[in-house]
């Protein structure tokens, strides 16, 4: 019974500890110069992986228009997978009349562990029958070890007028399930563009 208790203990500890939000910022800079907010803005997932890509700029242009921001996903303009001319670019940032530019791209993906020490919890000096039921709780547990990723992505807003950075973070996803990692993702980062006012 304490054993079925500790794992579950363990697996509840590292479930808060990676899986409360599968996204987190880690450093975030604004241009202290730029003033006002965006009303349209282009979304694009730097990634070769069509479906990735489509879903993921989809799901920010939802969450940009929650916001009532017009979003556009580049692959509506840019079908194309992979890097495109700098010209096909400017004519799709042209094409759609946005005000901005917001551009996600995977920085590296580490492989992490967390191990929790093994226990030990001694049995009192009981008589053979007591101590035989307290041998089953108290032995000894080895060590839990579990192995996860972590992905840091930098995500980047131009203005599409003057090619100008205006805002930049840093994030870190602890991925579990790509739509639902994508989801979070997605609301992170809008929810911080909408409090810095740039949305």
């Amino acid at each position: 019974m304490l054993r079925r208790c500790t794992h579950a203990l363990l697996l509840l500890i590292l479930t808060v500890a990676l899986g409360c939000a599968s996204t987190r910022i880690v450093d975030t800079w604004r241009d202290p110069t730029f003033s006002g907010s965006l009303k349209r803005i282009m979304v694009i997932g730097v990634t070769r992986q069509a479906g990735i890509r489509r879903t993921f700029e989809d799901e920010l242009v939802r969450e940009l228009e929650a916001k009532g921001v017009r979003g556009v996903a580049s692959y509506t303009l840019i079908p194309e997978d992979g890097e495109v001319p700098k010209e096909r670019l400017a004519q799709a940032v042209k094409e759609s009349g946005v005000e901005g530019v917001l551009i996600t791209r995977l920085v590296k993906v580490e492989k992490r562990t967390q191990v929790y020490p093994a226990t030990y919890v001694g049995p009192p000096y009981l008589g053979f029958y007591r101590y035989y039921s307290w041998a089953w709780v108290g032995y000894y547990e080895p060590p839990q070890i579990y192995t996860y990723d972590l992905v840091t992505a930098e995500t980047n807003l131009f203005d599409a007028a003057t090619d100008k950075l205006i805002w930049s973070t840093t994030t870190q996803t602890y991925p579990n399930d790509v739509k639902k990692d994508i989801r979070d993702f997605a609301g992170v980062i809008v929810k911080v563009l909408a409090d810095s006012h740039l949305i």
